[in-house]
């Protein structure tokens, strides 16, 4: 198993760094988001590279589905796994099949493609299943952010 990293939560009103395309560290740790100053965009850091989300040129939709896991299941979508309350199986918004179109979170975590999970015909399969909701503090939702597009520096 990667290392996971507990993203920072934001301060309202904070926003995100904002840095240059020269400035910004070329090894970070995997989900940091900054600005980019150079390219105006939001820029995600995934593996080994930085990967835009957005563009000025090009507004892009990002969706956003939460599950629930149960300690056990370890794939999500096309009707496997559960939704944040149960009543019904996992599908996603949007249709993707790599890795690179979605970034995807266990409790706040982010997780590593090809470490964590993997990424096949509109299915995520982790590689142990995530812990089940506590029921009272939503310490264990699995958060899937899609519609992302590697669009290069």
């Amino acid at each position: 198993m990667g290392r996971l990293v507990k993203n920072p939560k934001l301060k309202e009103g904070t926003g995100v760094a904002q840095k240059t395309t020269a400035s910004r560290r070329g090894k970070a740790r995997n989900g940091t988001i900054i600005y980019n100053k150079t390219t105006s965009t939001l820029q995600v850091y995934i593996g080994s590279q930085w990967y835009n989300i957005s563009s000025a040129s090009a507004e892009k939709t990002l969706v956003v589905d939460k599950f629930q896991g149960d300690g056990s299941t370890t794939v999500f979508g096309n009707g496997s796994g559960n939704t944040l309350d149960g009543s019904t199986a996992a599908t996603f918004s949007t249709s993707f099949d790599s890795a690179t179109d979605v970034l995807v979170f266990v409790g706040g975590i982010a997780q590593i493609p090809s470490t964590n999970y993997s990424v096949s015909g509109n299915q995520i399969t982790f590689g142990s299943p995530p812990p089940a909701n506590d029921g009272t503090s939503n310490g264990h939702i699995i958060t899937v952010v899609q519609n992302l597009q590697k669009l290069g520096e």
